[in-house]
């Protein structure tokens, strides 16, 4: 007896099946897998033990895959699939194997005991001993676990016939997709095992090619894997229409939900690649004038480095699976733009109807994003709908970065969703040809609203352009923010914007923005007011007037929100005088341009910033008494104590630098603005 194997002494009938269960257990090692592997191939036996050896049989991978095949093939397929929901539950905390086998080892000793089955005592102990160091030494991964039991799931699911099998599908995949969310990293194996389970239920089916004639006769061996065996508790009834329509939803919003957890999981904390890095592709590709030349391009990037190419990879394995799913890019927008249902449904109840089941809303921007992205980097054939930027691209806005007031847009959303955000309102004003107004379909909406849609819009992506730790998304939101202030027909509206910016905006960075946008409008109103001259009738029309065309009366408006008071200049600290530094920039440097570049013409305004009204008690009386008041003080003299200042700070970092302080790129930065107001005053005497 002692040479007879305990697993095969042990057969049922010889014991009951609880009891060669535990025996099972208390035998199980890697050298009886092969023995087990055979002994599983009894249809009955795995039917009624196979459900509770999968936590057993899962510290002892990847040896006892074959043993997982055999259970997922044979066992009865409802007992084996709640088993394994339960495992993969248990994979996002990692105590439920532990806790099984806790379980098991309580019992275990006594069963073997009364059933006289256990073999020989010492020499099993020992080698029960060596395994278990050997599992504590290399336990299987989670991501090897995980994989195993989607591989068991792709088997059990078309086993289980039953009239409703979208109740056995909507628990599984809850399950699964708690699980990949605490498995998501860089190497992306949780991924491929994820991509490979939808497969499995979704991919493309071909059929056989039928097979060639030979004048001679060649056996040929089908090519046909392990049969299983049929469900013991099969539903007689066929599957409603209703019922296939809700478990092809179930597939759809289950690989919305994993887009959204793979590209949330993607590494943000290189400077240059962002996640996919859609939206400076697309720069690169609308504007190659701007690549620098012997610099690496983002193309050239997810071109050459294999774990960026990685990346395309998994999202066009992403795109196929949604083609096969019929997840179309229609269906994409209609999700996105269609208010969402806000019903208080449970979460946990089981959907009835594929109505029932909600898209990801994050998952299909982004599967829409790589639509696009497929068909304008790669050129694959695919439709793409049109969208707009008002109310389309401004309502995404509001629903992904929420309330502007808030002041944290950019800090709390993912880069990934950041640069699909970007990367869908780039294309969508390239593809509307700069062009905000509405799409044909919203033009009977109510317009009241229109000019706050368009403030808050700009808003957002200015507060992206300050907030976001990303230097590329910056300056895309930068682009994108200045395009869209730039497109919009009302000149006023555009004045008042930037002018609350420069008055209310908290950052620095973004009134030197604002500054920039002041000195493009100028520009481009003096260069339009040019192309204009030759017809006085519309130039005596003063509704079809830019605003923009008087820059004196521009400055002035905005003065009190360029020019600090002296004294507030002189009261400022070192360090918070570097904080104001790149405004202050931006505030010379549009003067020098406003000297440089529009007081040589014949432009019909006065010669000197001082003669403009440009600081307060000065100017126009009746257009001062319709502006906001400001606290700003007259531009000459700011200049001066601007140039104080500025040589004081200089001083400074001067002796701190002797003393052996750094500041050397600091002074560089002073000596800039140093020249910056000798040339402002230098233009400023000379037209007077």
């Amino acid at each position: 007896m002692a040479d007879v194997n305990p697993l095969l002494q042990a057969l049922p009938p010889a014991v009951d099946y609880l009891s060669y269960l535990t025996i099972v257990e208390y035998n199980l090692n890697g050298e009886q897998l092969s023995v087990l592997h055979e002994i599983l191939q009894d249809t009955t036996l795995t039917a009624n033990i196979g459900w509770d050896l999968v936590h057993l049989l899962l510290p002892l991978l990847p040896q006892s895959q074959p043993c997982l095949q055999d259970v997922a093939r044979l066992g009865n397929p409802r007992e084996v699939v709640l088993k394994v929901t339960e495992l993969l539950e248990g994979l996002r905390t990692g105590d439920k194997l532990e806790d099984d086998q806790e379980e098991g080892q309580e019992q275990k000793e006594v069963v073997v005991e009364e059933s006289g089955m256990g073999g020989t005592s010492p020499q099993h102990d020992t080698t029960s001993a060596s395994n278990d160091d050997a599992k504590a030494q290399n336990p299987p991964s989670k991501e090897s676990q995980f994989r195993a039991l989607l591989d068991m799931l792709a088997i059990l699911h078309p086993r289980i016939k039953t009239r409703y099998p979208s109740r056995f599908l909507s628990t599984s995949l809850q399950s699964v997709l708690s699980a990949y969310a605490s498995l998501l990293n860089d190497d992306e194996q949780a991924t491929d095992a994820v991509l490979s389970f939808i497969k499995s239920f979704a991919g493309s089916k071909r059929p056989r090619l039928p097979p060639r004639k030979s004048s001679t006769h060649m056996p040929v061996q089908p090519e046909q894997g392990p049969l299983s065996a049929p469900d013991p508790e099969a539903s007689e009834e066929p599957v409603a229409p209703e019922e296939q329509a809700l478990q092809q939803r179930l597939l759809q919003s289950f690989l919305t939900f994993a887009v959204e957890g793979y590209m949330s999981a993607l590494p943000s904390e290189d400077e240059e690649v962002v996640a996919m890095a859609w939206s400076s592709r697309l720069q690169e590709q609308l504007h190659p004038e701007k690549n620098i030349p012997g610099r690496r391009t983002m193309r050239e990037a997810f071109e050459e480095d294999e774990q960026l190419h990685r990346r395309d990879s998994t999202m066009g394995q992403m795109l196929a699976l949604a083609r096969d799913l019929h997840l179309t890019p229609d269906e994409l927008v209609k999700t996105l733009t269609e208010p969402e249902d806000l019903s208080d449904d449970n979460p946990d109840d089981l959907p009835s109807s594929a109505s029932d089941v909600p898209l990801s809303r994050t998952g299909c921007l982004h599967l829409l994003c790589a639509t696009i992205a497929s068909n304008i980097l790669f050129h694959a054939p695919s439709t793409i709908p049109s969208l707009s930027i008002f109310p389309a691209f401004s309502s995404l806005l509001n629903y992904f970065l929420g309330d502007p007031s808030s002041g944290t847009i950019g800090t709390q959303s993912a880069s990934s969703l950041i640069d699909s955000l970007l990367f869908l309102g780039i294309h969508t004003l390239e593809e509307t040809s700069g062009s905000i107004t509405k799409a044909p379909e919203d033009e009977d909406e109510d317009d009241d609203d229109d000019d706050d849609t368009f403030t808050n819009t700009l808003q957002r992506l200015s507060l992206l352009s300050a907030n976001t730790p990303s230097a590329p998304l910056r300056y895309h939101a930068h682009i994108l923010a200045s395009r869209l202030l730039h497109a919009h027909p009302n000149a006023n509206l555009r004045l008042s914007f930037i002018k609350d910016t420069l008055q209310h905006c908290p950052y620095e960075t973004l009134k030197a923005s604002a500054v920039g946008w002041l000195k493009d409008e100028i520009l481009l109103a003096a260069s339009n007011n040019n192309k204009n001259n030759t017809d006085k009738a519309e130039a005596d029309d003063s509704a079809t007037i830019s605003i923009f065309t008087t820059p004196a009366r521009v400055l002035k408006i905005c003065s009190p929100y360029l020019f600090h008071n002296p004294s507030s200049l002189a009261a400022m600290s070192h360090a918070e005088f570097l904080a104001h530094r790149p405004f202050f920039l931006a505030v010379l440097n549009l003067c020098y341009f406003f000297f440089l570049l529009l007081l040589p013409r014949p432009h019909g305004c006065s010669r000197s910033l001082s003669s403009l009204g440009m600081g307060m008690g000065e100017g126009n009386k009746k257009e001062k008494e319709t502006e906001e008041e400001g606290e700003g003080g007259g531009y000459e003299a700011w200049l001066e104590a601007m140039e104080k200042r500025v040589q004081s700070i200089i001083i400074i970092m001067r002796d701190e630098e002797e003393e052996g302080g750094e500041g050397e790129g600091e002074e560089e930065g002073m000596a800039l603005m140093e020249g910056l107001i000798a040339m402002c005053k230098e233009k400023s005497s000379s037209s007077l």
